[in-house]
C-alpha cells in the first residue's frame, strides 16, 4: 500500500515504524529537518522536508496514494491536509484531532470532510486508563466484540494460588469460563501449553466474558473493587478527557495542575471536579491534598520521568493503584522496576488503531477481515478479532480438524452475545467473532490462522 504520513512527531514516527514493518511504502512529510533526519536514519521510508501545501502533496504522490494520515499537532492543519488530499485523489484519509470541541465537530462532519477515520490519542489514552480504574486488579484491560469479551493482564504475586499450578490443572482449580492465552516471564513471551507451570512474577493474560473474568479474579482472591476516588496530576488534554470520563462513572476526581490559566479553563470544563492549582510533582503538595486517602493516582504530566517518580511515590505510601503515562520506550523497563504495571503509551495506542484500520483496508470486501487488533506483552504478541464470513475453509469445521498454525491460538468465539472458550469439538460459524492470539505479524483474514 502507498501511504503518506504528514507529521513526524511521536505519533507520526510510531505510525511510520509500524507501517514500514508491515511492508507498506511510506512517505513522510515534516517541516522540521531534525525529525525528517531521524526517520531517514532509522526507518525505511521516503522523506520530504517542508510545510504541506498542494504542490508538496502532489510531489509526495497523493494522486495515487491509498492512504494519507495527517498527524501534526495542529487539528486545523490535519483536517485541511486531509481535505486537499482527497481532492487530489487519495482514497482514504485519517486526521489526528486533539481538542474536544474540534473532535466533536469533526465527528459530526466526518462524511462531508471526506475523512475515513479520526484519531485522538489523548481521548483514547484516557479511555484506556478509565478501563483499568474500573478494574484495578488488572494491569491492562482490552475489550473485544463490543465489550462482550475482555483480555485482561495481571501480575502473579507470590501468594497467588495460581503459582505452582500446571496449566492443564487450571480449570480443575478455578472456573471454565476463561482461557489463559499468554504469559510474559522475564524477556520471554509464551503461549503456554498444558505442562506450563505458573511462577510468581509472571505477567498473565486471560480472556473471557467480563462476568467470567470477574469470577476468575474472585476465585484467586485478588479482586479489587473499582476506584471511587482518583487523583490526577497533569491538566493537559488527557487529564481533561480522563476527568470527564471518570466523573460520568460517578468517581470523585481531584486534578492538580500548576499552570493557573489552565486551571481556570479546567474548572469551567470540569465543574464537578476538585481542581487544584498546585505543583503536583511535590510530595508535600500530594500529602496535603490527601494522596494517602485516594484509591488511585494517575500521573500524566508532560514528563515521563516525573510521571514514573510520582507513580512510584504513590505506591510507596500505600495508594492501591498508580498509573503513569510514559511515551519513551527506553523508560518502560524503568517504570516497571518501580512496580508500575503496564505504563500507558499514547503513541502505541494510536499506532495499534491505525494498523488495525490499514489491515482492514486490505480486506474491505471480505467479511473475514480484521475487526480489531491489539499488541500485548511489549508488542511481541498480537490479539486479533476476526468476523467470520458465510463461507470459507474455517467455517463449520471442528477446530481439532483445522490445520491451525502452531503460532496461533484460537482463544475465544463470540456468538449471539456469548463469549465461548472453544474446545477441539467446537466449530466457527458464520457471523462469529473470533479472537486469535499469535506471534505472527501481518494477519489480515480469518484464513490466515491456517497453515499455508
Amino acid at each position: 500500500m502507498n501511504i503518506i504520513i504528514v507529521g513526524a512527531g511521536k505519533i507520526g514516527f510510531t505510525l511510520t515504524q509500524y507501517l514500514t514493518r508491515e511492508g507498506h511504502d511510506v512517505t513522510v512529510i515534516d517541516r522540521k529537518a531534525e525529525r525528517v533526519g531521524l526517520v531517514n536514519t532509522t526507518l525505511d521510508a521516503i522523506t520530504i522536508t517542508g510545510s504541506v501545501d498542494l504542490e508538496l502533496l502532489r510531489l509526495a504522490g497523493a494522486a495515487s496514494a491509498d492512504l494519507l494520515i495527517a498527524a501534526t499537532n495542529s487539528d486545523e492543519s490535519n483536517i485541511l491536509c486531509c481535505m486537499m488530499a482527497r481532492k487530489l485523489g487519495v482514497k482514504h484519509t485519517i486526521a489526528r484531532v486533539r481538542r474536544r470541541e474540534h473532535f466533536e465537530a469533526v465527528m459530526f462532519l466526518r462524511e462531508e470532510l471526506g475523512l475515513s477515520m479520526t484519531i485522538n490519542p489523548e481521548q483514547d489514552t484516557a479511555r484506556e486508563i478509565s478501563r483499568v480504574l474500573r478494574f484495578p486488579s488488572a494491569a491492562k484491560v482490552e475489550p473485544f466484540a463490543k465489550g462482550q469479551a475482555e483480555l485482561v493482564e495481571f501480575k502473579l504475586m507470590e501468594d497467588n494460588p495460581l503459582c505452582g499450578t500446571e496449566l492443564k490443572n487450571f480449570h480443575g482449580r478455578f472456573d471454565r469460563g476463561t482461557l489463559i492465552c499468554a504469559v510474559r516471564r522475564g524477556e520471554d513471551v509464551i503461549i503456554p501449553g498444558g505442562d506450563f507451570v505458573f511462577r510468581a512474577g509472571d505477567s498473565v493474560n486471560v480472556v473471557g466474558a467480563p462476568r467470567e473474568i470477574h469470577a476468575f479474579f474472585k476465585a484467586m482472591a485478588i479482586f479489587k473493587k473499582g476506584a471511587r476516588s482518583v487523583m490526577i496530576v497533569g491538566g493537559g488534554h488527557v487529564g481533561v478527557y480522563l476527568g470527564r470520563q471518570l466523573l460520568s462513572m460517578g468517581i470523585r476526581v481531584k486534578l492538580l495542575e500548576q499552570d493557573e490559566a489552565k486551571c481556570n479553563t479546567i474548572k469551567d470544563l470540569l465543574p464537578k471536579a476538585d481542581v487544584i492549582c498546585a505543583d503536583g510533582s511535590r510530595p508535600d503538595v500530594l500529602e496535603e491534598e490527601g494522596l494517602r486517602g485516594t484509591d488511585a493516582l494517575v500521573a500524566i504530566t508532560g514528563s515521563d520521568e516525573i510521571n514514573i517518580i510520582l507513580g512510584a511515590y504513590a505506591r510507596s505510601v500505600g495508594v492501591p493503584k498508580a498509573i503513569a503515562k510514559v511515551n519513551e520506550d527506553h523508560l518502560i523497563s524503568l517504570a516497571e522496576s518501580f512496580g508500575l504495571e503496564e505504563p500507558v503509551q499514547p503513541r502505541v495506542i494510536t499506532g495499534q488503531q491505525v494498523l488495525q484500520y490499514v489491515r482492514s483496508m486490505a480486506n474491505a470486501s471480505d467479511t473475514g477481515g480484521v475487526e480489531m487488533l491489539r499488541r500485548i506483552l511489549d508488542g511481541k504478541l498480537e490479539v486479533l478479532e476476526f468476523r467470520a464470513g458465510t463461507a470459507g475453509p474455517c467455517i463449520g469445521v471442528a477446530l481439532r480438524d483445522l490445520p491451525i498454525r502452531p503460532d496461533v491460538l484460537v482463544a475465544a468465539i463470540i456468538r449471539a452475545g456469548r463469549c465461548l472458550i472453544p474446545g477441539g469439538n467446537d466449530a466457527i460459524q458464520p457471523g462469529d467473532s473470533v479472537l486469535a492470539v499469535t506471534t505472527r505479524r501481518g494477519m489480515t483474514r480469518l484464513e490466515d490462522i491456517l497453515r499455508g
